[in-house]
C-alpha cells in the first residue's frame, strides 16, 4: 500500500493566508510544528537518522532554521515528538478494533488487532521505517521512549485478557514474558522492512500468522 498519509502529522489546516496577522500566532505555531515533525519522519525514513540534518529537515518542511529552533532543540527532540505524536496515533488504530463488540471472544480480538496494526505499518511507510529500523540509531532517549510506548501496549493487552478470562494461570500475563512476546513482532516487522525498505511500498502481511500463532499460544499456555 503506498503512504496514504495515514499517520501524518501535520495539521489539517495547511493553507494559510498570507500575512502574519491573518491567523492567530499560536494556530501559524502549530502548522509548522506540524510540518517539522512530519518533515522530521519523512527525512529519517529517506535518508536514515545519522544523515538527517536540521537543515535537512528544514528544507524539507519549508521552514526557516530560527522556526526550528523555536520548537525544537535538536533533531533528536523533533524525532522523538514525531515518534510520540506518531505512535499514539497507531496506538488508538490498533487497539479500537480489539476493543469494540463484548461478544467477541479474545482470539478473535487479538487476530482483529494484529492485522490492523500490520495495516497501519504498511500504510504509514515513513512511520514504519523510522520505528522499526531508524530508532535503533537515534540513541538511549529514544529507545527508552519506544519502551514506553511498548508498555502501553501490553497494559492494553493484559487488560483484554483479563477481562476474557484468558492467562489466569501460570505465568501468560507476566510483564517480561509479554514484552518478549511483544519484542518478537519488533523483530518480524524489522526483519521485513530493512528486506523492503527501498520498495514503494511495503508488504508485512507474512508477519501475521506467525505473530499470532506465538501470541495466542503464550496466552493460553500452550
Amino acid at each position: 500500500m503506498r503512504d496514504d498519509g495515514f499517520l501524518s502529522l501535520l495539521p489539517q489546516r495547511l493553507d494559510l493566508p498570507r500575512g502574519r496577522s491573518a491567523l492567530p500566532e499560536s494556530e501559524v505555531a502549530e502548522s509548522r510544528r506540524g510540518r517539522i515533525l512530519q518533515a522530521t519522519l519523512d527525512e529519517v525514513a529517506g535518508s536514515g537518522y545519522a544523515a538527517t540534518t536540521v537543515a535537512s529537515i528544514t528544507k524539507r518542511a519549508h521552514v526557516s532554521r530560527t522556526s526550528f529552533y523555536e520548537a525544537f532543540k535538536d533533531k533528536e527532540q523533533a524525532f522523538a515528538a514525531a515518534h510520540w505524536n506518531a505512535s499514539e496515533l497507531a496506538l488508538g488504530r490498533v487497539w479500537r478494533p480489539a476493543l469494540t463488540g463484548a461478544d467477541v471472544d479474545f482470539d478473535t480480538r487479538m487476530r482483529t488487532a494484529v492485522a490492523a496494526y500490520v495495516g497501519v505499518l504498511e500504510r504509514a511507510r515513513a512511520f514504519t521505517i523510522c520505528f522499526y529500523v531508524e530508532i535503533r540509531a537515534a540513541g538511549e532517549r529514544l529507545q527508552c521512549q519506544r519502551d514506553e510506548i511498548t508498555d502501553q501496549h501490553l497494559a492494553i493487552l493484559r487488560d483484554l485478557a483479563e477481562a476474557s478470562g484468558v492467562g489466569r494461570s501460570g505465568s501468560a500475563l507476566d510483564r517480561d514474558v509479554l514484552r518478549g512476546v511483544l519484542g518478537a513482532f519488533d523483530e518480524l516487522v524489522g526483519r521485513a522492512v530493512r528486506a523492503q525498505r527501498h520498495d514503494e511500498e511495503l508488504d508485512l502481511g507474512s508477519v501475521v500468522e506467525p505473530f499470532t500463532r506465538l501470541l495466542l499460544a503464550v496466552m493460553h499456555g500452550t
